[in-house]
């Protein structure tokens, strides 16, 4: 520092505490998704299947565009590396093999048994699940966001833009965890704070994301590509084969291409 003065503590870590409020913002953020739930008119029930297909759309485009697409570009200048692409597919791995593991042990009466019961059925607890594990590697992103502003004056006001980006993004987040609770008869109240609670990591790896940048970074392409891979997984072996059991395939392929697009939109857009 310029003069040989040393900031207080309080000041040279105030970074930490705006990303920690920033990762609470966001969690809240993924409440809101579930505010379109709150209107009768749209008669969920007779759209399970649709609902479904739409969740998935979502989730689906979230884990390309918002976990794999900047995982995959990480890779800098050399565009040709293999590394950073087979630590990404590495994390797809385990993050598929967890949830497989997860969905096996999760059997109907450990699911009535256990503290999981007041998510939901086994469908919702997956959900639940995925979303969360999900949420990890964006609270290290913004932890990583503001971390970065005190090494580097060129990302100055970074942590704000990469905070408000996945807080944006985080609604729709929130409608996916939300709607296969309100399908099964979820109150509106347990759907908000559900969806809170899947995004409540955020503001818990933000704090020691942004402290350890250096620790955080090369762990952060196995992060994105385990969320993606349990997040995909659960698409693909729960979500549509029972969107299917309600739905025609071509109602389904349209809905899902439908949240796709609207999750999509949403990350160009920011």
């Amino acid at each position: 520092m310029e003069g040989g003065g040393i900031l207080p503590w309080y000041v040279q870590y105030d970074f930490v505490l705006r990303a920690f409020i920033a990762g609470i913002v966001a969690s809240i953020a993924c409440g809101l998704g579930a505010l379109p739930l709150a209107f009768p008119g749209l008669h969920l029930e007779r759209r399970v299947g649709l609902g479904y297909a739409f969740a998935s759309g979502l989730m689906f485009s979230a884990s390309v565009y918002n976990l794999l697409l900047p995982a995959l570009t990480v890779g800098g200048d050399n565009a040709t590396a293999i590394s950073p692409v087979l630590k990404v597919l590495a994390g797809m791995a385990a993050g598929a093999g967890f949830l497989a593991l997860v969905e096996r042990y999760l059997t109907p009466e450990r699911t009535e048994s256990s503290i999981l019961r007041r998510v939901g059925g086994r469908t919702e607890v997956l959900v639940f699940l995925a979303m969360t594990f999900h949420s990890i590697p964006e609270g290290v992103a913004v932890g990583v966001g503001y971390g970065a502003e005190t090494h580097l004056a060129a990302t100055a006001g970074f942590g704000n833009y990469v905070a408000l980006a996945i807080a944006f993004h985080n609604i729709p987040e929130g409608l996916a965890v939300a709607l296969p609770l309100r399908l099964q008869g979820a109150s509106l109240r347990k759907c908000f704070v559900l969806a809170v609670a899947t995004s409540l990591p955020q503001p818990l790896a933000a704090v020691p994301a942004g402290l350890t940048v250096w620790l955080f970074e090369p762990l952060m392409l196995p992060f994105l590509g385990f969320a993606a891979g349990a997040m995909m997984y659960l698409v693909l072996i729960e979500l549509v084969p029972s969107a299917l059991e309600e739905r025609s395939p071509a109602q389904i392929a349209w809905m899902f291409l439908l949240g796709f697009g609207v999750m999509a939109l949403v990350q160009v857009t920011l």
